[in-house]
């Protein structure tokens, strides 16, 4: 038995019956990760009692049709589906440009109810254009479909996907829109870098470790780095990525959000609203880009054969870095460097932590390399302090390493992709590795005063393969910092 199937076993009992509707189940989003992931869970029986699944999508199938599609898909994917899953699939076709062809959908999920003889807990997922949130919302609400059930205590609830907007304004009127439908506490907008182990172990190395909150301010911290980097070139996301770019891409949903777990304070508790409350106290802080700051704080790049991979003439964005500063009195002064982009050397996705060099230790230890305390998100889920130690032998010399906790060696067994887990939340009602809304329209705020510089920026070209443009590292040299390699 898998640590995480030991983890739910005091939940898995208490669930109620649940039917998971996912609307674009034929989509790539639900091809890659979200099927592949419940998949894994159910064999491993995660998953409550009496689960069950309607996949919603346009073409013109039956469930058995569906199903066949389904077990080549994953074929392709060289993966292996459940026939635990399989069998709880229902298909359901229905045009999202036609409400009429949903009008049975009701009726599905009311037999479901019948057979197990109690209401489900009614779980949505929109793994959709956003463009079409507006038409399902409806199209649930006309149906009946988004009142709970009183008499067995369930509850309906929704998962929206990224991208969430285009910018603040969009962003607010996309929750504008779902707050007509569902309560705050009702929608999940998922950030699946949230749901990474070592994103969540930020909380608790933080606030469980009394050493580490003592000095987790800009008294003793020089600077902060949050790097996403993709050895991958942008590929069949060619045309969605053109409109987009590196900042909108990942800034905005992943390196934000990841940036304002490191920077929050201590919450009251671990709800999901108090941990919104300090990660949006983090966000509204952020100084915005002006023009000055943009020609001296911002870099960008594309790499060489993006225009070519798809004959396109673009001055988008494939590589960004910045510098970025806080006016919350605990980082006041404190540099945050920002980096994304893709085609580049490595894949890797880290926090690290740059703390300040003390002036009063004996000239002796004066040579010390600072210390550095960094979170590595992937692909080799750990955590790391680089610190002094002595040489072997006579005298005094010093020596740099680093005490590691790797995640793979100190549990023996296979660490839960994030989807996994965020739909495990999603189920079990846990709101706090999702995003509020206060949170979402934050962070586009920030990256809305940035976009209209980016047009006079010069874009750096790199090779793919490489770290990336120079200007980024002369960027963090200038203000002392360094990149983590």
């Amino acid at each position: 038995m898998t640590a995480m199937k030991e983890n739910f076993h005091q939940y898995i009992e208490k669930l109620p019956p649940t039917i998971l509707t996912i609307f674009g189940a034929t989509g790539d989003l639900s091809l890659d990760y979200l099927l592949p992931a419940l998949s894994h869970m159910i064999e491993e029986g995660i998953f409550p009692p009496n689960f069950r699944l309607v996949a919603v999508s346009r073409r013109p199938w039956t469930t058995d049709e569906y199903l066949s599609f389904l077990k080549q898909e994953f074929k392709a994917r060289n993966r292996v589906v459940s026939e635990k899953l399989l069998s709880a699939i229902s298909y359901f076709a229905g045009d999202f440009d036609h409400k009429s062809s949903f009008n049975a959908l009701a009726g599905v999920l009311g037999d479901k109810d019948i057979q197990a003889h109690s209401c489900f807990n009614r779980l949505f997922y929109f793994a959709t254009d956003p463009k079409y949130f507006e038409f399902l919302s409806h199209v649930l609400k006309d149906a009946g479909l988004l009142k709970s059930c009183a008499k067995h205590n369930r509850m309906v609830r929704v998962l929206v996907e990224k991208p969430f907007g285009s910018n603040e304004q969009t962003a607010k009127k996309l929750n504008k829109l779902l707050l007509t439908y569902f309560k705050e506490q009702q929608i999940y907008r998922i950030d699946h870098f949230l749901g990474k182990e070592v994103v969540q172990n930020l909380l608790v190395m933080r606030f469980a470790n009394d050493f580490l909150e003592p000095v987790w301010n800009r008294e003793h911290i020089d600077h902060i780095e949050v790097s996403v980097l993709e050895s991958e070139l942008v590929g069949k996301r060619v045309n969605f990525y053109d409109k987009t770019g590196a900042i909108k891409d990942m800034l905005q949903n992943h390196i934000l959000h990841m940036l304002a777990l490191t920077l929050m304070d201590r919450p009251q508790k671990l709800a999901p609203e108090e941990i919104a409350k300090q990660k949006l106290k983090i966000l509204r802080s952020l100084q915005l880009f002006t023009a000055a700051k943009a020609k001296t704080d911002l870099v960008i790049g594309q790499y060489s054969d993006y225009r070519s991979s798809g004959g396109l003439k673009s001055e988008t964005e494939t590589f960004a870095a910045l510098k970025v500063t806080s006016s919350h009195p605990r980082w006041k002064g404190v540099p945050f460097f920002l980096r994304t982009g893709k085609g580049l050397a490595r894949k890797v996705a880290e926090i690290s932590i740059h703390f300040k060099q003390q002036k009063n230790k004996p000239k002796e230890f004066l040579t010390a390399a600072p210390n550095v305390l960094t979170f590595q998100i992937q692909p080799d889920e750990s955590v790391r302090m680089q610190i002094s130690n002595k040489t072997v032998g006579f005298g005094v010399e010093l020596h740099t390493a680093d005490l590691v906790f790797g995640y793979k060696e100190a549990f023996k067994h296979e660490i839960p992709a994030a989807y996994e887990r965020l739909l495990l939340d999603f189920i079990q009602g846990d709101q706090r590795l999702f995003l509020a809304s206060g949170e979402v329209e934050a962070a586009w705020r920030f990256v809305d005063s940035i976009i209209p510089y980016l047009e006079n920026a010069t874009l750096e070209r790199y090779l793919p393969g490489c770290n990336g443009p120079k200007a980024a590292d002369k960027l963090v040299s200038k203000y002392g910092g360094w990149w983590t390699k």
